[in-house]
């Protein structure tokens, strides 16, 4: 399901998104109009929300494998019919995109597959859990995470109390 965000400010329209898709990185952004402060939800931060375990898991890419075949085995089903009102020049058209859809896809599961086997994926989701620890850092985006109201820890907030910009956070 497709889902638009707009600017909590002025109302610009700043993307769509998936909601199911993760990104991980910087949540507040600023809104190109109005130059105002916004959480993007399509983001999250590794420091707050851990390393997602499902990530590294196998059976996303065996299902994907099977789409994969399934493409394929519909392309070669398709090369044996006619297909009706498709001229006869072009009639090795829908067959073979099948068949080569079914070979991306299965291409990119094997890709997946030998990135978590490697740890490739491991390390590449290491490195965006200490670029995240570094922007927990910053007390003013800290500040900012707490006043969109996400649940920042203790050991990025400086304890109970932390006055950034004449404001207190508690």
């Amino acid at each position: 399901m497709s889902l638009e965000f707009r600017c909590p400010t002025c109302g610009k329209k700043l993307f769509s998104y998936e909601a199911r898709t993760r990104k991980y990185g910087e949540i507040i952004r600023k809104c190109g109009k109005c130059g105002v402060d916004y959480a993007d939800p399509r983001y999250h931060e590794l420091a707050l929300d851990g390393i997602p375990e499902d990530e590294f898991g196998y059976l996303q890419y065996v299902l994907m494998i099977a789409l994969g075949a399934f493409f394929i085995w519909r392309g070669l089903h398709l090369f044996g019919g006619r297909q009706l009102g498709v001229p006869e020049e072009i009639q090795w058209l829908m067959p073979s995109a099948f068949m080569l859809t079914g070979i991306a896809v299965i291409i990119a599961a094997l890709i997946g597959i030998i990135s978590v086997m490697t740890g490739a994926k491991r390390r590449r989701f290491d490195r965006l859990l200490r670029e995240s620890e570094q922007r927990m850092k910053d007390p003013g985006y800290v500040y900012k995470l707490r006043k969109f109201g996400y649940n920042v820890p203790e050991n990025y907030t400086g304890g109970d109390r932390q006055i950034y910009g004449g404001d207190t956070i508690r």
